[in-house]
């Protein structure tokens, strides 16, 4: 998973520098540098394609089917064992497996 942080002054300013990471109990996360929250969005580099979206998109349909398909020969992906366990959270961005 990225977090991809919103451009802003705040955000600017932190290019290069720590940035700390709130992970907090009922799931949700927050980005801070020098104490303002930043804007993020997030990209799930090991998401994958579902049907709906193969059915619902004529143009890319030949395509996408194509990808499921050799998304469905792969083993399934798994995240890092050097992140922090989630199990006890509710609600939370990320799947635990």
């Amino acid at each position: 998973m990225l977090f991809i942080v919103e451009p802003s002054e705040t955000a600017q300013s932190a290019i290069g520098r720590r940035v700390t990471v709130v992970d907090y109990p009922d799931g949700r996360i927050a980005i801070r540098y020098q104490g303002e929250e930043l804007a993020y969005r997030t990209f799930d580099k090991i998401r994958r394609v579902n049907q709906a979206a193969v059915v619902e998109n004529k143009r890319l349909g030949g395509l996408l089917e194509m990808i499921k398909a050799y998304q469905d020969t792969q083993p399934p992906p798994k995240r890092t064992s050097k992140a922090p366990k989630r199990r006890d959270q509710t609600g939370h961005r990320f799947s635990v497996g």
